[in-house]
């Protein structure tokens, strides 16, 4: 027979390990989330008060039913959601229920143990096991939100398990699953991602981005391009679509303009563009240097907080 798995060990439980008392174990800080139109999903107990879960599990509702893990019910209040991130935060009084125990370190590696623990609307606990898929650096999720690691799991994940808490073999919990980030696996947003994004949920409702209104993809610059913009750079940004009364239609940028520098620094891509729309940036100014017709021109655009969806 093997072993019992070492405490500092990331390796799948062997036969003698009680792969039941980890998930009791975190089961314990798990609630069950209800609405009439998402039907049912996962939260953890995040910090007293405090429960985090998915955002697309929530969709726009302001309260959910919460099933608690004695089986008692209760109505949270949906404090903020984030769409970008697909995190969402609802408070409520979690009572004796404990914190989750989260994961700081060492890093999740490819092919480490993992499980998610649920809730069903009787109160029920359900898990799924399974490991790391990949895991790497930080990455943008494609609505553009920067997240700090990227943990992708080994398949999807089962219904009801969006929200989840996910551990690792000593059952810390290293994130938040969610089944919308992904096409075909299901992603962890990991502790750092979970805090940072929760802090501005509670203190604001939601997360403040800066907003352009521009729709852009990359473009090549020729030789005579690059002489026009007095840049070396290789790539800029053509938009392709200007939004009605945005910020980039009133300070008068148009279709076919191409971006080759904001605020000084080269836009060689999407992603430069979005790191220059950080939350500190609403409410100035940022100069873009452009080609138009082959000509070059200078722009001042305003950047605006981009708002999120209306919630019901």
């Amino acid at each position: 027979m093997n072993e019992i798995v070492a405490a500092d060990s990331n390796a799948a439980p062997g036969p003698r390990t009680d792969v039941a008392d980890m998930v009791e174990r975190v089961a314990a800080s798990v609630v069950g989330l209800g609405t009439r139109r998402r039907g049912h999903a996962a939260g953890v107990v995040w910090k007293p008060g405090v429960v985090l879960t998915a955002a697309s599990a929530i969709g726009h509702c302001d309260k959910v039913h919460v099933v608690r893990p004695d089986g008692e019910t209760a109505v949270g209040e949906v404090r903020g959601a984030d769409g970008g991130t697909d995190l969402a935060v609802v408070t409520l009084d979690t009572g004796t229920i404990p914190v989750v125990e989260r994961r700081l370190a060492p890093p999740l590696r490819t092919g480490d143990f993992v499980f998610a623990v649920g809730r069903d609307a009787s109160g029920l606990v359900h898990a799924s096991f399974g490991f790391i898929g990949a895991a790497g650096g930080a990455w943008r999720t494609w609505r553009g939100a920067p997240v700090d690691q990227l943990l992708r799991l080994d398949g999807g994940l089962y219904p009801g398990l969006a929200g989840a808490p996910v551990a690792d073999a000593r059952g810390q919990v290293l994130g938040i699953a969610s089944a919308a980030l992904s096409r075909h696996h299901g992603v962890v947003l990991p502790v750092a991602t979970v805090d940072r994004i929760s802090a501005q949920l509670l203190a604001h409702g939601r997360v403040l981005r800066g907003h352009l209104g521009i729709a852009a993809q990359t473009v090549a610059l020729s030789g005579a391009m690059q002489a026009a913009a007095s840049t070396t750079a290789a790539q800029a940004l053509l938009v392709a679509g200007v939004g009605e009364d945005s910020p980039a239609a009133r300070a008068g940028l148009l279709v076919g303009d191409i971006i080759v520098s904001a605020g000084g620094r080269a836009v060689t891509d999407i992603e430069v563009l979005r790191d220059l729309l950080a939350a500190e940036q609403i409410g100035t100014r940022l100069r873009l240097h452009l080609l138009r017709g082959g000509l070059a021109l200078e722009l001042g655009v305003d950047v605006t907080e981009q708002r999120p969806a209306t919630r019901c």
